[in-house]
């Protein structure tokens, strides 16, 4: 082989080797090519892969901060429709939502009712209370339980089906989607949203948004429907508690925290007036102490009586008589007192004027008992002296002699007269009794006056009035007052002469008769027997005789007579007495000496 042809031969060679050599280079490029362009498609993967990722998380975060914005003004106590207002913005945040109502649905009465309706054509125009129940959009999703996502022509499909017959309102929506809501394990109502203009569908992904803003949504109904209750309920306690004829009023630690206007009836003041007082500002002084008792007592959870009266002053001074009952109850979370109260003082006043008609009854009864008593006694002497003096006259006028016979009709006539003053005092009780006592004041020379009576009563009791001294201590003889002579003889006549009757012999009975500012003061005392202390209550009731006169005869109504007497004159009247040392009567009248 020449070395030209060497030389080509190992040129070809060399040219093979390069040949395979590119091949080999090619083949390694269009693999790193195809390992770039797969690596390309993989970043390309990723990084949508990464995006959707950032953007699940961005909306699971703008999810969550809406949510916890809807929880949280759900409890910031806005109205329903403030509350709906925030919702319908927030929704806006998640998807689109420019047009938003609120349904609640009705079992009851099977009503609609949309307290919230956001619609950019027809919002304005449609019922919103009371809605009757139809075939229509909101009405499918309540039929069936479950969020419904309506297009054009989905809309066309259900309405040739007759699931959807009966849509009002503006049905040129692109798209309509609404979900149910549970309120109190039933479903209540609805939120849709809808669009008009051309653009993407709601999707699942956005049914479940609104799914979850409804719960979100139905429990806060939930709560405004209970505080709605509540606010309902407490309307109505409270206006029955505002209109009963009860007074009623809630204390705590001594303080008045609640009074119904019944209550501020009764007292006479304004309830902001009652609830600035203690519990004890109100009551009679007299029952503070067992009011404060009661309250103690309950408040220690000690057992009393369901009802206790008390009195209380209202706002003119008038006493008024309650009836409360009492029960323990919470107030703002404080032990308090529930009161009740009736006004019970005409039923009291009744009570009392029963009782103080059947006391007077009962008094009438023993007056009359009293007056039989005495009349069958007093009345007797004197009638037998009559009719032995008349017997003696009839039988033996022949054989008596003129002073005899005088004699005779000497006893009759003390006798009659006798029976006259009894008679006239038992009239003049019953005047008094019945509020027509004659009150006649005319000028009386007192000191003459007294001269004259004491006249009378020496020629009436002549054996008495010489068994003692008499001491006069009298006004000046021209001394002139104004005075109703008739019952001043009542008032002097029957406590001179009980203070003659009564007295021991040899014992002194002083009258004193001087004028003082007070007017003009009568004493008479005497050293005679006494009245017992236990008499002393009741010496001036009639018939009610000392238990120690004994056989000294009288008839019970002198001093009843002479407490009426000056009562006329509008006196007073007070007795001092000792059992075995005496008694002194001084009888004040408010009357001055005539110039």
């Amino acid at each position: 082989m020449t070395q030209a042809q060497a030389l080509t031969h190992q040129y070809a060679q060399v040219l093979q080797q390069h040949t395979t050599m590119l091949s080999d280079y090619r083949a390694l490029q269009l693999e790193v090519d195809q390992q770039r362009a797969e690596i390309a498609k993989w970043l390309e993967r990723r990084t949508t892969e990464l995006q959707a990722e950032a953007l699940e998380q961005k909306r699971a975060r703008t999810l969550q901060e809406v949510f916890y914005r809807i929880a949280e003004r759900a409890t910031a106590g806005l109205t329903f429709y403030e509350f709906s207002r925030v919702v319908h913005d927030l929704l806006g945040e998640l998807i689109y939502a420019r047009n938003f109502f609120v349904c609640l649905y009705s079992a009851q009465k099977h009503t609609l009712d949309f307290p919230y309706y956001i619609d950019e054509r027809d919002g304005e125009t449609l019922q919103c209370s009371d809605v009757p129940y139809r075939r229509g959009l909101t009405e499918f999703v309540l039929r069936s339980g479950q969020p419904q996502r309506i297009d054009a022509v989905r809309f066309a499909s259900l309405q040739a089906s007759g699931d959807i017959t009966e849509a009002t309102g503006d049905l040129s929506f692109s798209c309509w989607m609404g979900v149910p809501m549970q309120i109190r394990g039933a479903i209540g109502g609805v939120l849709a949203v809808q669009r008009y203009e051309a653009g993407n569908d709601y999707s699942a992904s956005d049914a479940d948004i609104l799914s979850f803003v409804a719960n979100h949504f139905s429990s806060a109904i939930e709560r405004y429907q209970t505080i709605e209750e509540l606010r309902k309920s407490e309307w109505r306690y409270r206006t029955i508690i505002e209109k009963v004829g009860l007074g009623v009023v809630v204390i705590q630690g001594g303080q008045a925290v609640f009074a119904n206007p019944c209550m501020a009836s009764i007292v006479g003041h304004p309830i902001a007036h009652i609830l600035s007082q203690p519990l004890t500002a109100f009551v009679h002084p007299d029952d503070v102490a067992s009011v404060a008792t009661q309250y103690a007592k309950r408040q220690r959870g000690e057992a009393l009586d369901p009802q206790y009266p008390a009195r209380i002053i209202d706002a003119q001074g008038q006493i008024r008589w309650l009836e409360f009952s009492a029960v323990p109850i919470d107030w703002n979370r404080h032990q308090a007192t529930l009161l009740f109260a009736v006004d019970a003082t005409e039923r009291h006043q009744a009570e009392q004027t029963q009782g103080q008609a059947l006391q007077r009854q009962t008094e009438l009864n023993a007056m009359k008992s009293g007056f039989i008593a005495m009349a069958s006694h007093e009345f007797r002497t004197p009638l037998a002296t009559i009719h032995g003096s008349l017997e003696l006259l009839r039988h033996y006028d022949e054989r008596l002699s003129a002073p005899q016979k005088d004699a005779a009709l000497h006893k009759v006539d003390v006798a009659v007269q006798r029976m006259t003053r009894m008679l006239e005092n038992v009239l003049l009780i019953g005047s008094a009794d019945a509020r027509q006592l004659v009150f006649e004041p005319a000028p009386v020379g007192l000191t003459a006056f007294i001269h004259g009576l004491l006249d009378e009563l020496r020629s009436s009791m002549n054996t008495q009035t010489a068994k003692i001294s008499l001491t006069l201590d009298l006004p000046a003889p021209e001394a002139v007052f104004w005075l109703d002579e008739h019952l001043l003889r009542k008032i002097l006549g029957n406590l001179m002469g009980n203070a003659i009757k009564y007295a021991r012999d040899d014992t002194e009975v002083q009258l004193c008769v001087r004028g003082t500012e007070q007017g003009l003061e009568i004493t008479v005392t005497d050293q005679g027997i006494g009245i017992p202390a236990e008499d002393l209550p009741h010496l001036f009731e009639r018939f009610h005789r000392a238990s120690n006169v004994g056989l000294i005869t009288g008839t019970g109504l002198g001093l009843s007579i002479v407490k009426a007497a000056v009562a006329a004159h509008h006196g007073s009247i007070s007795v001092q007495s000792q059992v075995g040392v005496g008694s002194c009567f001084t009888v004040t009248l408010p009357v001055q000496e005539c110039s």
